[in-house]
């Protein structure tokens, strides 16, 4: 069984806090006496966005029960290190994994958050008003209109039914907000520009479209997996033949394409199959073999849920 620790003794922990002015105040916590954690928290803050850097060492699994929000706001969680979960009230269950992160916004957040024991646990929070995300949006050529008007209804919500990975650019982001390289002064708009930089990436994933630059050259890249399938293992064997990142072949591949890069390859060599069994007199394991195979079962169960039929049924027609 987990422990329980009670919302209001975690409460100046995971309070979120916004100032009066453009100035960052700070915050920093690693005294305050909850058993079986030891913990780290550096949280900057000012009128529109606050910073949190939580760190922790879990002896044991631990439940935070009854996490209260009084302020209204949205928040942006990044997974860096190890894993937790948090349930919102009135959402699913919220698992987040190292790499991932998820967006969230209530008027009144209740919730409660799970930490499994784990050494070097490590999340990055930030956390602005909502009028900031709405300001934001409001730039954008096609607004999400979905997103603006559960904002405007001030219920609970995820921006992503399910946890999203932190991308290269969003990654890099995140560097520059936390380790400025500016002074004091000019803090305040180099992290409001970054923080707008990261809802933009953000977006950017979750409404993508397709590219025109990127038209031609995954049209190579598409025909370059089709003439090579039986010797690519990942996308990491196709990107070094590209100036494209393996992101970037991904997001580009179910945009212009509707297909991923593993069925892409799969109905490949799903169709040169059935071409060696109409054409030749080879032997179903070695076709499967040919195919990457390393079980002939796993084949023909593959070949059955392509084409409706056993490879052998086929041979018999």
């Amino acid at each position: 069984m987990p422990y329980t620790i009670g919302g209001n003794a975690y409460k100046e922990i995971a309070a979120r806090r916004f100032s009066d002015g453009r100035r960052f105040d700070h915050f920093e916590h690693s005294t305050f006496a909850l058993p079986y954690v030891r913990h780290q928290v550096q949280h900057s803050f000012n009128q529109d966005f606050g910073i949190i850097q939580f760190r922790a060492d879990f002896e044991r699994d631990i439940t935070v029960q009854q996490v209260k929000g009084d302020i209204p706001h949205v928040s942006l969680h990044f997974q860096l290190k190890g894993c937790s979960r948090a349930d919102f009230k009135g959402l699913a269950p919220q698992p987040l994994q190292a790499g991932e992160f998820n967006v969230y916004a209530s008027d009144n957040f209740l919730s409660d958050l799970h930490f499994n024991a784990q050494q070097g646990f490590e999340y990055l929070a930030i956390t602005f008003r909502q009028s900031f995300l709405q300001t934001v949006l409001s730039q954008f050529t096609v607004p999400p209109g979905d997103i603006v008007r559960q904002l405007a209804s001030g219920a609970t919500f995820a921006l992503s039914p399910t946890a999203m990975r932190v991308t290269p650019e969003i990654q890099l982001a995140l560097r520059s907000l936390v380790n400025p390289p500016v002074s004091d002064n000019l803090l305040p708009l180099y992290r409001h520009n970054k923080v707008t930089e990261i809802i933009t990436l953000l977006f950017s994933d979750l409404y993508p479209e397709p590219r025109p630059a990127f038209q031609q050259e995954m049209k190579d890249i598409y025909h370059y997996i089709l003439a090579h399938f039986a010797d690519i293992q990942s996308l990491a064997d196709v990107a070094r033949h590209f100036s494209l990142t393996e992101y970037q072949i991904k997001q580009q591949l179910r945009l212009q394409y509707g297909t991923t890069f593993y069925e892409l390859v799969q109905e490949r060599k799903m169709a040169h199959a059935l071409q060696l069994l109409q054409q030749t007199d080879m032997h179903v394991n070695e076709i499967a073999w040919q195919m990457g195979y390393s079980n002939a079962s796993n084949f023909i169960q593959a070949f059955k849920r392509r084409f409706g039929t056993t490879p052998r049924n086929l041979k018999q027609l």
